[in-house]
């Protein structure tokens, strides 16, 4: 079959027609065999050039993922030349390709740019506990394109790295232990020292809760009928324990409480004192 025939069906396939293209485009048969063979020539050099780069990148101290991914990089960047060369070749503007490429893969490249800089600013690394923005898990991989979390209830979750670039990140593994705090609300004329006495002496025993700093019991407001109390602690561990940790102590706390009557009220929003106007 003659090479213009295949291209015109390339065309038809794709809803263009030959009509619709600019004058000044060469798809004589020639042209395309040399079109052909540029792209095979750009394939081999990708794959040398890539080869060479591995050699050359072995004694060095690099990430292995900012290594794969600077070789990704060189190998689709040769081939991406070679493809406008082709193309320019064709008659098409390489200028008007460039804006339409740049336009296209937009999101791409911006995903592709914040995953070099988060390999190389390395704000976490896999398995770490983070937040980034709504999002919340166990760091499994940073790719090119998106971070992959696993998140607590069994999913993986793909946060684009350009997203974190923009949203605030936290890592909850940078530290060894984590403040955690129950709020309880008692009776208003209840008797906070014993209380307060009672729910640390429960806290002693749960395996997890660190005694530096001690855990504490706050008086966190007051309501109509009822005092709302603060109680924090730190948890060691806390990629591993902060949630059973917390379970705990809270389950322990209710358990106290009941053991020593004291009522547990339903915990209120605090209503702001009211202006009073002199007369």
């Amino acid at each position: 079959m003659d090479p213009s025939q295949i291209l015109n069906q390339i065309l038809a396939a794709a809803g263009i027609s030959a009509s619709q293209l600019p004058a000044d485009v060469d798809f004589s048969p020639g042209n395309i065999l040399r079109s052909i063979l540029i792209l095979i020539a750009t394939y081999i050099a990708a794959r040398i050039v890539r080869r060479l780069l591995t050699h050359a990148l072995e004694p060095a101290k690099m990430d292995p993922r900012a290594k794969t991914v600077l070789l990704q990089i060189t190998f689709y960047g040769i081939i991406a030349l070679g493809v406008v060369w082709v193309l320019g070749g064709f008659g098409l503007s390489i200028v008007l390709l460039g804006v339409v490429f740049g336009f296209a893969l937009k999101d791409l490249i911006q995903n592709f740019a914040a995953g070099m800089l988060i390999m190389g600013t390395r704000p976490f690394q896999a398995g770490d506990w983070v937040m980034i923005g709504p999002s919340e898990g166990i760091v499994k991989e940073v790719g090119w394109r998106g971070t992959f979390l696993n998140t607590f209830d069994g999913r993986v979750m793909i946060v684009p790295n350009a997203s974190i670039l923009t949203n605030v990140v936290v890592n909850n593994s940078l530290t060894s232990q984590l403040r955690s705090t129950l709020t309880v609300s008692v009776a208003l004329e209840s008797d906070f020292t014993r209380i307060e006495q009672w729910i640390l002496d429960s806290l002693k025993p749960i395996e997890g809760i660190s005694s530096n700093p001690p855990p504490r019991v706050l008086i966190e407001n007051l309501t109509g009928n009822a005092i709302n109390l603060s109680i924090q602690f730190w948890v060691a561990d806390p990629i591993n324990q902060q949630r059973l940790v917390v379970s705990r102590a809270f389950q322990t706390i209710l358990a106290t409480l009941s053991a020593h009557e004291v009522v547990i009220q339903p915990i209120a929003a605090v209503v702001p004192p009211r202006e009073v106007k002199a007369q």
